[in-house]
């Protein structure tokens, strides 16, 4: 009798043995809605001086996304992207700009998924700014340092032209000379260093799978 009941419960253990390892996982597909925003900061240092178009980029998300109170996006996952457009500063007018098209996102446990998101705004770098309905980062212009550089030429040139009794033709000589000379050189660089601040709006909904 004893061994009977014995083997009863070691073919009831064997069979829900078996019925566990043939039922598949349970998951939950969790949807982040379009709008919301995703906090991330660079991993490397981008320019317009050291980097191309097509250039690949990493950000990591800085701050957790939850729905209905159910973790979704952790702190660590990475926010993957591509340089989809770059222009180096001109000379006398043009800005460096550099477009940051976000492409997936990566979990820490190797989850991934395709992410259509746009550039609302960055921090972190002076006179950087996001401008335009493509989320282009347009970098500080050169205006103002260039015109103290032909207003200081212009000012020296006048000094050594009071030497020879001629402070209106050396002026225009020294304002001229430094306009020359800013010709020749490109405006400021726009640089995105490490750490910088990048936030995305999600343009069409993300679903996680969990």
């Amino acid at each position: 009798m004893v061994k009977r009941a014995l083997l009863a419960v070691l073919l009831v253990t064997f069979t829900v043995s078996i019925l566990q390892a043939e039922s598949p996982e349970r998951t939950e597909t969790l949807t982040v809605p379009a709008g919301t925003t995703l906090h991330c900061r660079l991993t490397q240092t981008l320019s317009t001086r050291d980097n191309t178009q097509g250039d690949l980029f990493a950000a990591r998300i800085t701050e957790p996304l939850s729905i209905n109170g159910k973790d979704v996006v952790p702190v660590g996952a990475t926010l993957e992207g591509r340089v989809a457009r770059l222009d180096r500063p001109g000379r006398i007018k043009g800005v460096g700009q550099m477009r940051l098209a976000a492409e997936k996102i990566t979990f820490p446990d190797g989850r991934s998924y395709p992410l259509n998101a746009l550039l609302m705004s960055t921090y972190g770098v002076d006179d950087a700014r996001v401008v335009g309905s493509e989320g282009m980062v347009k970098g500080p212009g050169s205006r103002k340092q260039d015109a103290e550089e032909i207003a200081g030429g212009t000012v020296v040139g006048g000094l050594l032209g009071l030497i020879f009794h001629h402070p209106l033709v050396g002026g225009a000589v020294g304002g001229t000379t430094a306009f020359v000379d800013r010709l020749r050189r490109r405006g400021m660089e726009l640089s995105l260093p490490t750490g910088t601040q990048l936030n995305y709006q999600l343009t069409r909904e993300l679903e996680i799978t969990r």
